[in-house]
């Protein structure tokens, strides 16, 4: 409107040549925004004209839209990345903050509105997470032991600090000084961006940029971003659950090559079973090293036990067939002659 030297909607239905005026308007945009941009201030204006039974040409205004351009802003982080953002880090929120962030991958602008209520005590000290409740858009995820952990921390040192944390009270909350104010304000969104980016700075990694001056990964997008990259590079996690603890509603069949729209009326995975592909991307999600080789520890001790128990029960079996053997050589007053060799084995094994 300001571009036709209109004030009002009426005004734009009565311009004449209008044809002409959008497409000298397509292209002073491509000379002052990205042209990957430009068709999004198109079409608010062709639904505004067909709304009013405005005729033109739209093949032909097509036309007039740039080459989409290379975007940037793709890579995820690595683990240092984060590692580095962390050492930056000084405020126990701030680290609960970046380790949610990290292992859920949930946006930004759904944790504002996540309350105490929507963690949910899972096995290994991890956390189940309702991102969205009560919206179409509803979902759950999952947080690592290593930030389960934190978040039990920062929760108790707002109960320590007076706080009256309840169900509904959100789980991250914006920061407050020696003299607290009674009533607790949610995070916002400016605000965990702002802190972001602040802690990007301050771990030197702003400093990573393409030639034309993007940076190489977007401030918050590059956690959802590591965390999916982990998920779908997991053997055991198979690419549905990937894309259900992603929040997305449609994810990509690598066999069959078509896009597959999530059946949430009919397909509800039980919580405990997302949880059991989950857990095997812990490792690569944990932050820390040190925490990353406990994990790793923890694994293979389970999987030793698991070895011995095996073990254990073999022998258990192999025990009761020897003793039923021995039973009916005893019972019967003879001995099998195939039985001979191996009697004083078993004799000297079980009865000694």
């Amino acid at each position: 409107m300001r571009f036709c030297n209109v004030d009002s909607f009426d005004e734009l239905t009565q311009v004449n040549n209008l044809q002409e005026l959008l497409e000298d308007y397509i292209i002073e945009k491509k000379q002052t925004i990205s042209p990957n941009s430009v068709p999004n201030y198109f079409w608010p204006i062709k639904t505004f004209c067909e709304s009013n039974e405005i005729e033109l040409k739209w093949k032909k205004i097509q036309r007039f839209f740039p080459s989409k351009v290379k975007t940037g802003g793709k890579r995820p982080y690595k683990t240092v990345d984060i590692q580095k953002m962390l050492d930056a880090t000084t405020t126990l929120r701030g680290k609960a903050l970046i380790h949610f962030i990290a292992c859920t991958g949930v946006r930004i602008g759904s944790i504002v509105d996540l309350k105490i209520k929507n963690l949910i005590d899972m096995p290994l000290g991890c956390k189940a997470v309702c991102v969205y409740e009560g919206e179409v858009e509803e979902y759950f995820t999952f947080t690592t032991p290593e930030c389960g952990e934190i978040l039990d921390r920062y929760i108790q040192r707002r109960r320590t600090d007076g706080e009256n944390i309840g169900p509904d009270s959100p789980l991250f909350r914006q920061t407050y000084g020696k003299r607290r104010s009674k009533k607790v304000r949610k995070i916002t969104t400016k605000t965990i961006r702002n802190y972001l980016e602040r802690m990007i700075r301050q771990a030197g990694l702003d400093t990573v940029r393409q030639p034309n001056g993007r940076r190489e990964s977007p401030i918050s997008h590059a956690f959802r971003k590591r965390m999916i990259t982990i998920l779908k590079n997991t053997s055991g996690i198979n690419n549905s659950t990937s894309e259900k603890l992603a929040g997305h509603k449609i994810y990509y069949d690598t066999e069959d090559h078509f896009a597959v729209k999530h059946d949430d009326s009919y397909n509800l995975p039980d919580l405990e079973k997302m949880f059991s592909q989950y857990r095997l991307a812990i490792p690569e999600l944990t932050i820390s090293d040190m925490s990353r080789v406990q994990m790793k520890e923890t694994q293979m001790e389970k999987q030793y036990t698991a070895l011995e128990e095996d073990r254990r029960k073999h022998f258990e079996e192999k025990k009761k067939w020897y003793q039923t053997i021995l039973h009916r050589a005893k019972t019967e007053g003879e001995i099998p002659d195939w039985l001979r060799p191996v009697m004083d084995d078993m004799i000297q094994d079980f009865e000694s």
